[in-house]
């Protein structure tokens, strides 16, 4: 088993991220969805999505709801385009290797072997929960000389799609008992943000993945969330005003941020040659220059939608924010693994990577922690695809081989061959 190469697939509710095990970085990261253009037949899906030219008004369908995997079809059609059409592989030639939901029903574990097995055709399959990769990832990145990483202790803090996890691990193994769960991700987050423009500019509220681009380009996380609404009173005068200029479907296709400076040129320019046209119809069709550009005007929306992560109250969720729910998850082990696991906090996700995230994380968390605890927040240059590298070297080390269940071991089990754990 160890010559079959090994497909590794971190299955978020967002993104897919997908690549042989082995490489340093995937291969692709596309949506894990499909969409069709308003108006149109043909549908998009996977990488398909992620090239399409045109971000606005399109009718999203996610196999994910709710943080977990509700319509396998739909998953099976991403998972092939991914492997046949992206890596270019044969399923039957290769092992799966595939993150999963915390708790994850029975029920979506032995759907999901059988679309791996039955339907796609694949020689080897394992799962496991992502945060475990991640914490082998770091572990394996501290060495040998951290405490932490020798008894494989501490906290994944998981900002994903669907949800936010507090994960605390002691020998590699998930203490399901301290695991806290935030019910806001980047999904939540998105559409507060639809939400906040179509009140106060455009309607939106139809434009989820124009809008989750917009979200990515702009927003950020506040360091001192008062004083940056203090500055953010006056629009006009804001430090924080952005202009983002919507697709037009003719010249422009996916929309893009307008460089303040650049476009006062501009419109200076353009004032110029107003006043020096000589007739009245010349001045009209160069004053239409101006007005052609359909604009959405953020201001402090770009630092009160991350801000949910910390404070969940701000929209009625009667939740602990993601440091608060750090500490709840080491307070809830034995009181003797605190300082190992306060020594190796891991924050991952897409929504980790949001600007300013680690900072104010730190700052909170460590207001929180008793001060005789040494504090260590690691989290990677590039949070959405770590997980995947701990999967990518799991994927081409011996242990995938030796926890894996092969097709043969699910043909004579009657579809009922158990998954074991990585530890």
């Amino acid at each position: 088993m160890a010559a079959v190469p090994v497909i590794a697939i971190d299955n978020g509710g967002g993104n897919c991220k997908i690549g042989l095990a082995g490489q340093a970085a995937p291969a692709r990261v596309f949506p894990n969805a499909s969409a069709k253009p308003k108006g149109e037949r043909q549908g998009l899906i996977a990488d398909q999505l992620a090239d399409s030219k045109e971000v606005s008004q399109l009718q999203l369908r996610r196999p994910f709801d709710r943080g977990y995997c509700c319509n396998l079809e739909l998953q099976r059609d991403i998972w092939t385009r991914g492997v046949k059409a992206v890596l270019k592989r044969n399923p039957g030639e290769c092992g799966l290797l595939l993150s999963e939901p915390l708790f994850n029903f029975e029920e979506i574990r032995a759907g999901t072997q059988q679309v791996v097995f039955e339907d796609l055709g694949f020689r080897s399959y394992y799962a496991a929960a992502a945060p475990v990769f991640a914490m082998h990832r770091a572990a394996a990145l501290l060495g040998p000389s951290s405490a932490a990483a020798r008894t494989g202790a501490g906290v994944v803090v998981d900002c994903g799609f669907s949800f936010t996890h507090a994960v605390p691990f002691f020998k590699g193994q998930v203490l399901e008992g301290g695991v806290r769960r935030l019910n806001l991700g980047g999904k939540a987050m998105t559409n507060y943000l639809k939400e906040l423009v179509s009140y106060r500019s455009l309607n939106m509220m139809d434009e989820t993945y124009l809008m989750d681009g917009v979200k990515e380009q702009l927003c950020f996380v506040s360091q001192d969330v008062k004083a940056d609404l203090k500055a953010a009173q006056v629009a006009a005068r804001s430090p924080f005003r952005r202009e983002f200029v919507l697709p037009d479907g003719v010249h422009n296709f996916k929309g893009y941020v307008r460089d303040p400076e650049e476009w006062a040129a501009k419109v200076e320019a353009l004032k110029q040659q107003v006043r020096a046209a000589e007739s009245m119809e010349e001045k009209r069709r160069l004053a239409a220059t101006l007005e052609t550009d359909q604009v959405l005007v953020l201001n402090n929306e770009r630092f009160m939608v991350p801000e949910l992560l910390f404070h969940p109250d701000d929209v009625g969720l009667q939740q602990a924010g993601v440091a608060e729910a750090v500490v709840q998850a080491v307070t809830s082990c034995h009181p003797a693994l605190a300082p190992l696991l306060y020594s190796n906090v891991v924050v991952v996700g897409g929504v980790a990577a949001c600007p300013g995230f680690r900072e104010r994380f730190t700052s909170e968390l460590r207001s929180l922690v008793p001060d005789c605890a040494d504090l260590n927040v690691f989290m990677p240059q590039d949070p959405s695809v770590f997980t995947w590298e701990g999967m990518s070297g799991f994927g081409a080390s011996y242990s995938y081989s030796r926890l894996a269940v092969t097709r043969q071991q699910y043909n004579e089990s009657g579809g009922a061959a158990g998954v074991r754990q990585y530890s």
